[in-house]
């Protein structure tokens, strides 16, 4: 391997006697998190001695968060006279958190405080927020006085009680959305082969889909037939459990700190495009980063020019340094690609939409349908939802195991991140036409029967909906993992970890857009009453549907333009001390 190095190198090499790293080596520090502070020679650190504490720490955490998330619409509902529209958008809102706060908690440990103490922090407001819980489950002063079932008079809560209520969904927020990704990122740390980080992540994925599979039944009917206290109360052992179990493994954790934050380097792209943008080329060189590599060093790509601008130096000037004036040729490619990717993000935000929609209505809607299941079970409202993870887990091993596979001998290619996530997209719309022609029939049961009074259940079993959520379990098991595996491709290495969480961001943006969608409906039509079997939920599927639809075909417009950026092979090895330092590769 040839190693070239310049006045400018900034790879810090302890001594001019150490060897020269192997290409595996190489590849390793390739892979890494971008901005991290990297040292191979962690002494009995890492790999799958830690494989039990973060597990264990994943499973807890999750049962924890899935035991309030999963029923919050019924306990607004039920514990604090909440309308049942009302609480659909509190879920609504709710759920954007919890997808919003992963990008925040992955920005925290990229740029100031590291994975661990994220992690920690989250899950310490997790056990706070399940004890405020219980105690707002256990003291009815916490709570507004329960309905009057004779006259129908329900107090509502008052600013203090609607207070400690929201706090406690704050502390949940951060509990979960700060823990979530961030747990993936430290487990995929302790490992150095690619192979072992994806076998760790096949297991996070379980770990996670499973205890959401427990607390969606175990602890939701707990909540809703033995007690909300007690249920709460299964939630906090969780979390307490986690906690402990973290903390006995750190001893064992190889940790990466964070060497500043990534978002730095683009906005300096800018301004430096910017104060350069008349400038000539003719008696100008680009910058280049200070690279140990095999391959020549490539001039930056004609797309999005402007911002070439911003690499380039005079010819007769010795020295460079990286300021608010001059960018590397990797950093303004690293711009570009962050452009290229988002323009995919923004085709899907109208999709993200549709599982948000039909999360925060289908526990209503599974309210005033049928559940039993024989004589003396009768399927918890807020259990609904499981179906579509159920269907989702199952089907993402039949993809992977067999149809992925076969589609590759047949068509002779594997099919793109971005063909599977358009497969998604496509199985959504599915799922929400099926929910308004589900909605529609039991409108028109509700009024051949003369079930019009108060929360009256249509004669039509709730099993009826297994339909459009396994539709949606089939496309989430098209889009997510695709959507992952597309940006941690296509985005900058600095923001690999940040990538892990954009799938995330988009469905954040799909709960507050599916919540202002829901208050202009209100506002302007009949279909969403309080009592929704006076008004038209099919039509707001239909119009949702409808939202999908067009989205779609956009979403296949910019797919089909959008050109896939060149990787770096295993033959064009490349370290950027804006990524890392290495300290001790010998040792």
């Amino acid at each position: 391997m040839t190693v070239q190095c310049n006045n400018i190198d900034r790879v810090r090499i302890m001594n001019s006697s150490q060897r020269v790293p192997t290409r595996e080596e190489f590849g390793h520090i390739r892979d890494r998190e971008a901005g991290a502070l990297l040292t191979l020679n962690h002494k009995g650190k890492g790999g799958w001695v830690t494989f039990p504490f973060i597990i264990g720490t994943v499973m807890g955490l999750s049962l924890a968060a899935g035991g309030w998330y999963a029923n919050i619409t019924v306990y607004a509902i039920q514990k604090y006279n909440v309308q049942p529209i009302s609480a659909a958008q509190i879920h609504n809102v709710v759920g954007g958190g919890v997808n919003f706060f992963p990008i925040v908690g992955a920005i925290l440990a990229d740029t100031f405080f590291g994975s661990y103490w994220v992690v920690l922090v989250a899950a310490f407001a997790s056990l706070l927020g399940g004890v405020m819980f219980i105690l707002s489950a256990a003291i009815p002063h916490l709570r507004p006085l329960p309905c009057n079932t004779s006259t129908r008079v329900c107090p509502t809560p008052s600013s203090s009680q609607y207070a400690f209520l929201y706090i406690t969904l704050v502390l949940g927020i951060i509990g979960l959305g700060g823990t979530r990704f961030v747990l993936g990122t430290i487990g995929a740390d302790q490992y150095d082969r690619v192979e072992h980080q994806n076998v760790y992540f096949n297991w996070f994925v379980l770990a996670f889909e499973s205890s959401w599979v427990i607390a969606f039944t175990v602890i939701v009917y707990v909540e809703d037939n033995v007690s909300w206290a007690i249920g709460y109360g299964i939630s906090v052992a969780a979390s307490a459990f986690a906690i402990t179990l973290f903390l006995f493994g750190s001893r064992f954790y190889r940790l990466l700190m964070p060497q500043g934050s990534p978002f730095v380097s683009i906005a300096r792209v800018f301004i430096a495009s910017l104060r350069k943008a008349k400038l000539s080329t003719e008696d100008h060189e680009y910058f280049y980063e200070s690279t140990m590599s095999k391959s020549p060093q490539r001039p930056p790509s004609p797309s999005l020019s402007f911002f070439n601008q911003a690499a380039l130096v005079k010819v007769a000037q010795a020295q460079h340094h990286k300021s608010w004036s001059l960018c590397t040729v990797e950093e303004v490619e690293d711009l570009k690609k962050l452009m290229k990717a988002l323009t995919i993000w923004g085709a899907g935000l109208l999709e993200s939409t549709i599982y948000a929609v039909s999360s925060s209505l289908i526990t209503i809607q599974a309210l005033v349908m049928d559940r039993h299941l024989g004589p003396h079970f009768q399927i918890p409202a807020g259990s609904v939802f499981v179906f579509t993870l159920i269907w989702a887990s199952f089907l993402l091993t039949i993809l992977d195991r067999f149809l992925y596979p076969l589609s590759e001998k047949v068509l002779g290619r594997s099919l793109t991140p971005l063909q599977r996530v358009g497969i998604g997209y496509f199985f959504n719309v599915s799922g929400m036409v099926a929910y308004a022609m589900i909605e529609s029939k039991r409108l028109d049961l509700i009024e051949k029967n003369g079930l019009m009074e108060h929360n009256a259940v249509a004669p039509m079993s709730v099993l009826w909906l297994i339909l459009p959520l396994a539709l949606l379990g089939s496309g989430t098991a098209f889009y997510f993992p695709a959507e992952v595996e597309f940006y941690y491709q296509e985005f900058p290495k600095s923001l690999r970890t940040t990538s892990n969480a954009m799938t995330s961001l988009r469905l954040a943006v799909g709960y507050y857009l599916s919540s202002a969608i829901v208050h202009v409906i209100r506002n302007n039509t009949t279909w969403l009453p309080n009592e929704i079997n006076h008004g038209r939920v099919d039509k707001v599927y239909w119009l949702v549907s409808f939202i999908g639809a067009v989205n779609f075909v956009i979403y296949l417009l910019v797919s089909k333009l959008y050109v896939y950026s060149s990787h770096t092979t295993a033959d064009d090895i490349t370290i950027n001390s804006r990524y890392m330092d290495i300290y001790d590769i010998s040792a």
